[in-house]
């Protein structure tokens, strides 16, 4: 009977050990392990649902398929300059729809224009006590004081002075922003909403996000640092915020200059709500732990400077859409004593390519020329000169299966030219009758192993050809 005792004492014992371990473990779980859930939104093209049965006809070409497909949220132009002939500029646009249905008839578009480098810093406050201080919005060191609530209005209403805005509906760019009551521009603030398509269904996105900076005074007692008082410094995101990363990102990027897309991470700027149908509202998810907001950055990126309103997205340069012929409002501090333009197959005119591509079933291959938009820029600027390079092996001809033979018939006729180089393996490059006509080229080079063509007939003027 003893031993029965002892037996049941010690289970008794043992059953309160695991019972204690049981309760510590579900104390520690409850409070200190927390399941996660994370969203992940993307944010793709913004092609309107009508437009995607469009894309679906056999009559439409793949080259005007690619042109209704490529409209993305965040579409960026960036003239460096780099190459000292011109102006600097930078753009960014939104592309986005008016209304939950999401069609084309919906499209509208939204852009701001900074000529120079931005280097605007976002709109801060401090917030705590009932009377706190906060930054002067309008640009320089005066500090105002008030309410959090004055600050964050202030905040939420802010619009960065230093942009030109645009908005663009069917085709047509416009700056709508007066100095006066009545504006009939989209003001791009903290508080404006973005309809934008995820998964062919509609979605708000607000530019909405701060981080807090802890500022509170650190003091030294007995050698450990003791924090005193909770101070905090909130820094308020801006479109002037957005604006400057999106140029950080395209002028850092590793493919250099060109055009080409990227996937940037919106989650620390934009709050995202999904339409409901059922009420008619859009909802926060109120579900997810993390929600991560992606989107597709198409950017334009150029080492030339911008000489002419054509070369802007929206048409305009500092709301002149004749900047190109008015050489009193260009920077004259920017210019070179001719305007100088290195073009090769990737680059662009307004995001358009410059050359245009003819196929010859005779010569088995796609002869080359200069779009009209081209020729007309060009034809517009005074003094300038172009530099023009083909390397028939370069990786876009390779991923279109491309083979170029030749320039096309008055292909660059009546555009100066400084130089042209042909470069790749063995192969005949043909000039087509009138092609370089009354271009003054300099200098023709190409590869040791390129056959040139009829080029003594495609020009009027003497050159010097060079083998590379």
């Amino acid at each position: 009977m003893k031993v029965l005792k002892t037996i049941g004492n010690c289970c008794l014992v043992f059953l309160c050990v695991i019972s204690l371990c049981v309760i510590i473990g579900f104390v520690y779980y409850h409070y200190f392990v927390k399941d996660i859930t994370i969203g992940v939104n993307n944010i793709d093209n913004q092609v309107g649902l009508d437009i995607q049965e469009v894309l679906k006809s056999e009559d439409l070409t793949e080259e005007e398929k690619d042109e209704l497909k490529d409209r993305y949220f965040l579409e960026v132009n960036y003239y460096s300059n780099d190459k000292g002939n011109g102006i600097q500029l930078q753009e960014l646009r939104m592309n986005y729809f008016t209304s939950y249905r999401l069609t084309s008839a919906d499209y509208r578009s939204t852009g701001m224009q900074y000529l120079g480098d931005y280097k605007g810093l976002p709109l801060d406050t401090w917030d705590g006590n009932s009377e706190v201080k906060f930054g002067n919005p309008f640009g320089n060191n005066d500090r105002y004081y008030g309410t959090s609530d004055t600050a964050v209005g202030i905040a939420n209403n802010y619009v960065d002075k230093s942009f030109n805005y645009y908005d663009s509906t069917n085709g047509i760019n416009f700056n709508g922003v007066t100095n006066e009551n009545g504006s009939i521009a989209t003001e791009l603030k903290r508080t404006t909403n973005f309809i934008v398509k995820i998964d062919n269904r509609a979605f708000a996105v607000t530019l909405d996000k701060y981080f807090d900076k802890d500022v509170g005074d650190v003091r030294n007692i007995f050698g450990i640092g003791w924090k005193v008082g909770d101070t905090y410094n909130r820094y308020y995101y801006t479109y002037g915020s957005l604006f400057q990363s999106c140029m950080q990102a395209v002028r850092t990027n590793s493919a250099s200059y060109g055009d080409y897309y990227i996937t940037v991470d919106l989650s620390s700027l934009f709050s995202i709500r999904e339409f409901d149908t059922e009420t008619g509202k859009y909802k926060y998810d109120d579900v997810t732990d993390i929600i991560k907001t992606y989107s597709v950055l198409k950017f334009h990126y150029d080492e030339n400077g911008a000489r002419a309103s054509s070369q802007s997205m929206f048409g305009i340069i500092d709301n002149n859409s004749k900047y190109d012929l008015n050489e009193d409002k260009i920077d004259t501090s920017y210019w070179q004593e001719r305007m100088t333009y290195n073009l090769d197959e990737k680059s662009r005119l307004r995001g358009e390519e410059i050359f245009a591509y003819r196929y010859s079933e005779v010569y088995d291959g796609y002869f080359v020329s200069l779009t009209m938009d081209a020729k007309k820029l060009f034809g517009e600027i005074p003094r300038a000169k172009v530099n023009v390079t083909f390397d028939l092996n370069a990786d876009l001809f390779k991923g279109k299966e491309m083979k170029i033979v030749g320039l096309d018939y008055d292909a660059f006729n009546g555009v100066e030219l400084d130089m042209l180089t042909v470069k790749g393996t063995a192969q005949t490059f043909f000039f087509l009758d009138n092609s370089l006509l009354n271009t003054d080229v300099k200098t023709v080079r190409h590869s040791r192993s390129i056959i040139l063509d009829g080029l003594e007939k495609a020009t009027n003027t003497e050159f010097a050809e060079v083998v590379l």
